[in-house]
């Protein structure tokens, strides 16, 4: 029997670029309660799919006991950034309670190695790339929760046993974005003309196309942990840009004028300036490299979106 590979949050943004990568070599199954889908994933129609709440504890024990999943890839829950903060009860709920469940059902069974899709909004604010080891200081409830869940998984893994990988997964872009990010913000409002009204354009993130982020997933998931053992493991591409240098790569690209409108409402009371990654641990455990440069990506991206059509 070939060892299969659960994902949950399989319809989501990464999710169902794992799911695409992952089912041209292994058995692999979706669990997804259809909160956000992506769109244009009729490639991964024939993937099962068991429509199931992370929240359900009693629901997920049972399909992690029907289905007794080699590898769990856990990528369900609440993203958003602005959604966190105005539900942070449903937020520690989902991200933080679901994950504990999910951490207790596949005890015992025959997971053989837990990964969990942490972020780097756990880091504090720096203007050096941060190891592993750097501190953790959230400014933000999503930042809070997925703290909360890496330690949840770190005391499991002592507890029970449990081999996990917690990967700390930071900016993604790329086709089939579900949440209103900063890419796809600048993309909708692009759809409407050239001008773009925008809150803070000087933060500056280490952006990491979504494809090579499932890579990096894929290639973890054979670097399995000692049983008992936790493990911190960064995910990005090592290339950042402030969103005004994002707006420049796209004005160039599609060769227009594009105008920034500052707007108060938009910017957060509480936001980091600068995360940037050392993807350094990543490259000597997987000999991963990333495959997409930054503004390949974004060209590639925009001409999913049609927006060339538009020139």
């Amino acid at each position: 029997m070939s060892e299969l590979s659960l994902v949950t949050g399989g319809f989501g943004f990464i999710g169902n670029e794992l799911v695409r990568q992952l089912s041209k070599t292994t058995d692999v199954v979706i669990l997804d309660n259809r909160t956000r889908v992506a769109t244009k994933i009729e490639d991964i129609a024939n993937v099962p799919v068991y429509d199931v709440d992370i929240t359900d504890q009693q629901a997920i024990a049972d399909v992690i006991r029907k289905l007794k999943p080699s590898a769990v890839f856990h990528l369900a829950a609440i993203h958003y950034i602005p959604e966190c903060n105005a539900n942070p009860e449903r937020t520690i709920h989902t991200n933080v309670e679901a994950t504990l469940s999910l951490l207790r059902a596949c005890s015992g069974s025959s997971v053989k190695h837990f990964l969990f899709a942490s972020s780097g909004a756990v880091y504090t604010d720096s203007p050096h790339p941060l190891s592993e080891s750097a501190p953790t200081l959230p400014v933000d409830i999503y930042g809070w929760s997925k703290l909360h869940a890496e330690q949840l998984c770190a005391w499991h893994s002592i507890v029970e046993g449990l081999p996990v990988t917690i990967c700390r997964v930071f900016n993604n872009y790329g086709p089939r974005e579900t949440n209103a990010h900063i890419i796809p913000e600048i993309i909708s409002q692009l759809r409407q003309g050239s001008t773009l009204h925008l809150g803070n354009i000087t933060a500056r993130r280490d952006y990491i196309h979504v494809s090579d982020t499932a890579r990096a997933l894929r290639m973890l998931s054979a670097c399995v942990p000692v049983a008992g053992e936790s493990r911190v493991v960064n995910i990005s591409s090592g290339q950042h840009a402030t969103v005004g240098e994002l707006i420049r790569m796209i004005s160039g690209i599609l060769d227009w004028q594009i105008e920034i409108v500052r707007d108060e409402r938009r910017f957060r009371r509480a936001d980091k300036q600068v995360q940037i990654a050392d993807v350094a641990l990543l490259q000597a455990l997987t000999a991963w490299t990333r495959s997409i440069e930054l503004k390949d990506g974004l060209r590639n991206l925009l001409e999913f979106e049609g927006l060339f059509a538009c020139t």
